[in-house]
């Protein structure tokens, strides 16, 4: 599509009535429970877009820290298209943080989830995904968690509540806690709080496999306590 065709269809969207009563936004490290957040909300009935794995990250979000930037020109398209045909939706992606700022004033009612989780399991946990050494890389992976933590930290001390805030420890030692949470967080939309807390819990759906293909809501294989842990 030209630049000119684009501009006049972004054009367009912003003169069509939106439909989008509330936006979700996920924003935590990597390896940092942003992916546990982000499947509850998905199965509890918010649209979080086109994702092809249980990280949930829509690639028409996926945006490099170096090309930030350049977020706002790039989104505007799509976030338009999606309050004009998603009454709630959301995405998630950790690196979101270093363009959020710039695509917030196109969001409709914006609902940020911040998740938080300690920096030296985090930096563990990416060790152990991308197959690294510890001993040689261990002290960078933390300085790296520990650095997108407190940009995170600075953006929410930025926001006026409401905002909402989770410990991924937290959640893992009270699935029902954060199950009712969510509903609250969710309210108005009809939420279901077993389903959530199914998802959430070690035998439920989180990261039940590497890929998933977005069927119906609640069809989740099944994973281990195990993989849980060193997510």
């Amino acid at each position: 599509m030209s630049r000119l065709s684009s501009r006049m269809t972004t054009r367009l969207l912003k003169l069509w009535p939106a439909r989008t009563r509330r936006t979700f936004v996920v924003l935590g490290c990597p390896r940092g429970g942003t992916s546990l957040l982000a499947g509850a909300l998905s199965a509890a009935g918010v649209y979080m877009g086109h994702y092809q794995t249980l990280q949930y990250e829509d690639p028409a979000f996926k945006i490099p820290p170096h090309q930030a930037c350049e977020a706002r020109e790039r989104l505007t398209r799509t976030i338009l298209s999606r309050n004009l045909t998603r009454r709630y939706w959301g995405w998630k992606f950790p690196n979101a943080i270093y363009y959020i700022e710039r695509v917030l004033p196109l969001l409709i009612n914006p609902c940020f989830l911040f998740v938080y989780r300690d920096p030296h399991e985090i930096a563990r946990s990416s060790a152990r995904h991308d197959g690294r050494d510890w001993a040689a890389q261990g002290e960078r992976l933390l300085q790296v968690a520990i650095n997108h933590t407190a940009k995170v930290r600075r953006f929410q001390a930025s926001l006026s509540p409401p905002y909402h805030v989770f410990q991924v420890e937290a959640i893992q030692a009270d699935p029902r806690a954060f199950a009712e949470q969510m509903v609250r967080v969710l309210h108005p939309m009809s939420a279901e709080r077993e389903r959530i807390m199914r998802f959430v819990m070690p035998e439920g759906g989180y990261h039940a496999h590497g890929a998933v293909r977005r069927v119906r809501i609640g069809n989740f294989a099944r994973t281990s306590p195990r993989s849980m842990r060193q997510r």
